[in-house]
């Protein structure tokens, strides 16, 4: 698993701080190390701190479309 598609996204998208970008990286590059039996119950303890497609988007992204008209 890694930060693409829709993942990648949602961390981008939805991230305030460096806190999120560097939680969800370490999260998703420790998951794909885990052995199979472990990496779903890793990533459901785990997913309680991630950001998801309802929470906010950050600042930056709300004022991208002003600064790409202007």
């Amino acid at each position: 698993m890694s930060l693409t598609g829709t993942t990648g996204r949602l961390v981008f998208l939805k991230g305030h701080d460096s806190h999120d970008y560097k939680y969800s990286s370490a999260l998703l590059e420790d998951y794909s190390l885990m052995a199979p039996p472990w990496r779903d119950r890793y990533l459901a303890a785990s997913a309680f701190y991630l950001k998801g497609s309802a929470a906010p988007d950050n600042d930056l992204v709300k004022r991208t479309p002003a600064a790409l008209e202007g």
